[in-house]
This record gives C-alpha cells, structure tokens and sequence, in this order.
C-alpha cells in the first residue's frame, strides 16, 4: 500500500512537468516549513539542501552526510500529503554506482524526485566529466526503475555557476541536458542564469522540462512559462529569508529594545494546530 501510494503520487509530480501551466515548487528545511508550504496550495514541494544544512548547523555542499539529509526529507513526506521531490546535491559520491543507491535511499525516504548536481568540489575540473555524468543519471534511472518508481530525476548541470557565462558554457549546458534527457532524467535543472534570452535558448534546445532557479532578478513565472519553462525551483531563498528575519529581530532588540518583528507572525496556538495530530 505504501508503495502503491508513493508511485500515484510519483505519477501526479511526472505529470506537472508536461503541464502548459509552470510547475512553481518552493523549497523546504524542515517539517514546518514543509507543512507551511503544503498548506498554502503548492501541488508538491521540495526540500533544500541548504537549508537541511543550515538548520543543522552544517555549510552547504555536501558538508552533512547523506543519512542526515534523507532523515529530514522522510520526517517531511510522513508530514505531508503532496509529492516531495529532495534536493540529493551531487548524490554524496561521485560513482554511478553512489548516485543509485543515493536515488534507491530517497525512494525509501518517501521523495518521488531528486536533484543530481555534475557540479564537483575539484576547483581544476569544476564539473564531473561528460561521459561519466551521462552514466551517473543512467545509474540513478536504472535504480528508480528497479524500485518501480517513475521517480523524477532532475539532471542539474552546473556550468552557469561554476564555470563561467560565455557562449561555450552555454553550449555545453545545453549538451550536457540534452545528453541527461537520453540517460533518463525526466527534468533538465540550469541554476545560474537569470536573462530571458538565455532561458529562451535552453528552453529552445533542450529536449526535455527546463527548471530554472529563482533569484532576485529571475523574469516572474508568468514570463518564464511565456519562455518554455517547465519548472521553478527556489532553492535555500525562502530559509535564508527566515534566518534573515532573526537576524533583523535580533538586531532590533539589541539596537531599539522594541518588538515590531513580532507583528503579523505565525502565534503558538496557530503553530500547535498545524503541527497537532489530527482530529
């Protein structure tokens, strides 16, 4: 029955990747945030490895361990009604073989999706070699297929954020999406850039759902959707925001001694009824 119900709801996410309508999926760190988001409409959610990290006290990328990060995602999808796809960075390890059993870890978390990043820590070779990045996804598709799960893997290419912005970036970005599409990701993810023309041209030629991350001067979605994107991702923004908040609180109450941070927040009473058993 499980396992029934985690395919229905892999099969619902898959869907919302072919929809016209953009899927817009915010990102969260913990079951609050996760039921929070739930809650305000969003037909799935995600989890943010930043954000996972930070509330743990830990940097992002890859700094807290595998078993760590999927022991917050499976406390959100036991939360949570909606598909929860899991921000898995670079699949803690750089084999085919470490990123499918990354990918068979997350099914068994309860997640119908995972971000697989080709990004490495290597400052020489920032991004994993093409061949073996094409294998990475092809062993991460093999493993959701064994479990039975029309698990969405979605493929993030780091150039834009790791390399450089040139036009050989751009080329290799759109090579290597193309090449993960082949390999069995179900979603094509490009973190870094912000231009419509840039989006418009990925959108154009890769042969798969387009997501794009969300940042201060990414177009707003009805643009994006008028560009081709298939999905928005927001990352850590929305727990960096929070953290934000603390940290302007804290300094009102250190600077001014006065309290209007606590104006138009969440109360206890509204918190307990969220996160209570139900009725």
């Amino acid at each position: 029955m499980v396992q029934e119900s985690l395919r229905s709801k892999a099969e619902t996410f898959h869907k919302l990747h072919t929809d016209p309508k953009l899927l817009v999926l915010p990102n969260a760190w913990d079951v609050a945030s996760a039921m929070i988001l739930a809650e305000a409409g969003f037909p799935a959610i995600a989890s943010t490895s930043a954000g996972v990290a930070f509330s743990r006290g830990f940097p992002d990328g890859e700094a807290i361990s595998r078993d760590e990060m999927l022991d917050e995602v499976a406390k959100m999808t036991a939360r949570v009604d909606i598909p929860v796809t899991a921000d898995l960075e670079a699949g803690y390890g750089p084999s085919p073989e470490d990123v499918a059993e990354t990918v068979r870890r997350a099914i068994d978390a309860g997640a119908v999706g995972a971000n697989i990043e080709d990004g490495t820590k290597d400052g020489d070779e920032p991004l994993f070699d093409f061949a073996l990045g094409v294998e990475r996804i092809q062993a991460g598709r093999e493993a959701a297929d064994q479990a039975g799960i029309p698990f969405v893997i979605n493929a993030r290419t780091d150039g834009f954020i790791r390399v450089g912005r040139d036009a050989a970036v751009l080329d290799d970005a759109i090579k290597r999406a193309n090449a993960y599409h082949q390999a069995g990701a179900r979603s094509l993810f490009i973190p870094g850039v912000a231009d419509g023309q840039t989006i418009g041209r990925l959108a154009a030629d890769i042969g798969g759902p387009i997501n794009i991350l969300a940042g201060p001067k990414t177009p707003p979605v009805a643009d994006l959707e008028a560009l081709g994107v298939a999905r928005l991702s927001v990352g850590g923004s929305i727990a960096r925001a929070a953290y934000t908040l603390a940290r302007q609180a804290a300094e009102e109450l250190r600077d001014l001694g006065t309290y209007r941070y606590t104006e138009d927040t969440y109360s206890n009473r509204q918190l307990n009824k969220l996160l209570g058993p139900d009725d």
